[in-house]
């Protein structure tokens, strides 16, 4: 029999392509837009957050005790952040000491980009929060009255200390698993505490949004704190 045409094969395939291509366009625009809708809502929660901690803060000038206290735990939480980002460190570069001390060099940089990223993080983080007290206590000094900034701010600190803990444990499991007879079968524990110190990233992040959100707001308030 003669053979059949390559034609409409041909033809078929082509118009099969490009169906599979617009539903993939489609599938990629609906997961665009999710995105966009997610990010949105929750920004406009934060907003909403910020605010409702505005309208509760009490009218007037706030008492120099008051202050005194927010001072001191707002210095209590910087120093303790700094100790846990050490500590976050230490236990990080042992991982990588470990890597150098068994494995490749492809391990060892799969172990240094994930001390890397992680680290990064944390002292980008870090770093903002340290931006937002100098921001925070230049209003201060014009007389302004930024007592949710500074709770908020001491809440982020407290939420960056404790992603410090997550990444030190990343570094602990990281180097249990290197530690181990059978490094592969530990790598579920390692994959949980590094997905725990991304979440805790992100909680971190989240909360010195809201920081933020707060100093513009106080920032353009006109009641003033008690000297």
């Amino acid at each position: 029999p003669p053979l059949p045409k390559p034609g409409p094969a041909i033809k078929n395939a082509i118009q099969e392509s490009r169906d599979n291509l617009k539903a993939a366009a489609s599938t990629t625009r609906d997961a665009v837009r999710d995105r966009v809708d997610a990010t949105r809502a929750l920004i406009d929660k934060r907003k909403a957050d910020v605010q409702a901690l505005l309208e509760r803060k009490p009218k007037g000038p706030m008492a120099s005790s008051t202050l005194v206290n927010l001072e001191q735990k707002r210095e209590e939480m910087r120093l303790k952040l700094e100790t846990k980002k050490e500590e976050a460190k230490d236990r990080l570069e042992a991982a990588k000491e470990k890597a150098k001390e068994k494995f490749g060099d492809a391990v060892q940089r799969s172990i240094g980009n994930i001390v890397d990223r992680l680290t990064k993080a944390a002292e980008g983080l870090t770093s903002i929060a340290d931006r937002l007290d100098g921001r925070i206590k230049e209003l201060q000094a014009q007389g302004k009255d930024m007592s949710v900034s500074v709770g908020l701010l001491t809440t982020a600190r407290t939420d960056i200390a404790a992603a410090g803990d997550k990444i030190a444990a990343t570094g602990a499991a990281l180097t249990a698993a290197l530690s181990a007879t059978a490094p592969k079968t530990e790598l579920p524990k390692v994959r949980d505490a590094v997905k725990a110190a991304e979440d805790a990233l992100k909680t971190s992040k989240e909360s010195l949004h809201k920081a933020l959100e707060s100093v513009r707001a106080e920032a353009a308030a006109t009641t003033t704190a008690a000297i």
